[in-house]
């Protein structure tokens, strides 16, 4: 796992440090490599990611569907086709 704080992970959560991810807004990316959007909040067992210039989308996915983060972005481990499941 990339950039993840091994002794704070968890089987459902990789990541060690949500502030951090949610302060600096990192980009999130699907399985398929497609740029999903922006982690902007947490909520529970959930991370809030928007996407959109103009349209803004949002979507509540569950900390057990990211995979990694790399430093630079979050990966999920879902496509980008399932983000639509997780809208609200």
């Amino acid at each position: 796992m990339y950039g993840a704080n091994i002794e704070a992970m968890t089987k459902d959560s990789p990541i060690s440090d949500w502030n951090e991810i949610i302060k600096t807004k990192k980009a999130v990316r699907a399985s398929d490599r497609i740029v999903c959007g922006n982690v902007i909040a947490e909520y529970k067992d959930n991370i809030i990611i928007v996407h959109g210039e103009y349209v803004s989308h949002q979507h509540m996915i569950p900390k057990s569907k990211v995979d990694s983060c790399d430093g630079e972005e979050l990966h999920l481990n879902i496509p980008y086709s399932m983000l639509s499941r997780f809208d609200f």
